[in-house]
């Protein structure tokens, strides 16, 4: 994942958490909205709830596998935000894949 391909700015992300779609599964939750681009850009949040710094870390990592692996199947132009529900922590790459695919597919972005 390219730095050009990030959400960075809490304006961006303050702006998905009001005017965006949201799909919510067992272990993350997802918002999504259309930019003006023509790329997706993601963002990555992980809250203390999660846990302490290696288990937010870990839920983070599993969050960016699971979007690289789906990211060839979606469709472009879209800003989209995964946070990581306090579940994460006991699922494995697999279960988290499998609910971030569920949560584009509801959404309608998989090709």
């Amino acid at each position: 994942m390219n730095s050009a391909e990030t959400l960075k700015l809490n304006k961006d992300f303050k702006r998905l958490y009001y005017r965006g779609e949201s799909v919510v599964t067992r272990s993350v939750v997802l918002y999504v909205q259309k930019n003006r681009l023509g790329t997706n850009r993601l963002g990555l949040t992980c809250g203390k709830s999660v846990g302490k710094a290696n288990k937010r870390n870990r839920a983070k990592r599993l969050m960016r596998e699971s979007y690289r692996l789906i990211h060839p199947n979606l469709l472009a132009g879209y800003d989209i935000v995964i946070i990581a529900r306090t579940r994460i922590v006991d699922k494995n790459c697999h279960d988290v894949m499998r609910d971030v695919h569920y949560a584009f597919s509801k959404l309608g972005m998989i090709k």
